[in-house]
């Protein structure tokens, strides 16, 4: 694999994953908008924590590309635990993001319910 295939390898993995970037970005600025208060705090470090997965995924899935382009075939088989260790941990990242986004939300409509 050349510089070039690689190249086309990222911007394709880039394009797949742009539109998950583009409303994570949006809603990072709608955030930022909103006045200071705790739920503002948990979504917007749910936004950064589901931003920082994905683009943490984006790079563990170049490495073995990387890998590969550099003829280094052994140890690919060797990174595949560590990867599967940065996987896990990126979805651990994605799930208390999304968990983090839903308590600022519940937490806006139950305050938004609780007054008259």
């Amino acid at each position: 694999m050349d510089t070039q295939a690689l190249m086309v390898s990222l911007l394709t993995m880039v394009g797949v994953r742009l539109p998950v970037l583009i409303a994570l970005c949006v809603g990072l600025v709608w955030v930022l908008g909103a006045p200071r208060d705790p739920a503002r705090t948990g979504a917007l470090t749910g936004l950064l924590l589901l931003l920082a997965s994905s683009l943490g995924s984006l790079l563990a899935n170049l490495v073995p590309m990387w890998m590969v382009s550099n003829g280094d075939f052994g140890a690919i088989s060797q990174l595949s635990t560590v990867l599967g260790v940065v996987h896990f941990g990126l979805a651990m990242l994605d799930a208390v993001g999304t968990v983090l986004l839903v308590w600022a939300l519940v937490r806006l409509l139950r305050l938004r319910a609780a007054t008259p």
